[in-house]
């Protein structure tokens, strides 16, 4: 998308010109890029979003702070900004910090809740189609955390068919979702 235009030139109408459009150009193009670090720094979507901004801002001081007698390019320069950023953040405040246990056991019986409500509304669905082996499929596999292999071999059918059954009920989530 944003292949044909150089980051060296974008530069230089920003400093030089003050071209809005080049600004607004360069931010699109690395937009992603600093929300996918900041996701891969913390889990946690606040975060994230905490870290987002936090790299947002660099890029606009890299954008000003850029010289290209640096030898190296735009792209590194900002990398290693938001990375050292990002580090100074969480080695400061501890509010980067990782999940904490209390937290993932909050977490997880939130999880199991939610996980436990999707199951029964669509168990409900499938035997409203009369689908029994989907409705196996959605206690053993994914509420147990069974293998597709195991319940294969507990109903009594082939592995294919057991894909054919996960497919089935993965495409309706996916309908209805």
């Amino acid at each position: 998308m944003f292949v044909n235009y150089n980051d060296y030139e974008l530069l230089y109408l920003i400093n030089s010109e003050g071209s809005e459009q080049a600004f607004q150009i360069l931010y699109k193009k690395y937009d992603i890029f600093i929300k996918k670090l900041a996701k891969k720094f913390v889990s946690d979507f606040d975060k994230a979003c905490d870290l987002y901004q936090e790299g947002l801002l660099i890029l606009l001081k890299c954008i000003y702070s850029f010289k290209e007698n640096f030898n190296v390019s735009f792209y590194s320069y900002l990398y290693v900004s938001i990375n050292r950023r990002f580090c100074y953040l969480k080695k400061r405040d501890k509010y980067y910090d990782e999940v904490t246990y209390i937290d993932k056991i909050d977490l997880i019986a939130d999880e199991k809740e939610v996980l436990e409500q999707s199951i029964s509304y669509y168990e409900k669905i499938l035997k409203r189609e009369n689908n029994n082996l989907g409705v196996l499929y959605l206690e053993d596999c994914v509420g147990r955390g069974a293998s597709l292999s195991d319940f294969a071999k507990y109903n009594n059918i082939s592995y294919y068919e057991a894909t054919k059954i996960k497919k089935y009920v993965i495409d309706e989530i996916k309908k209805r979702y």
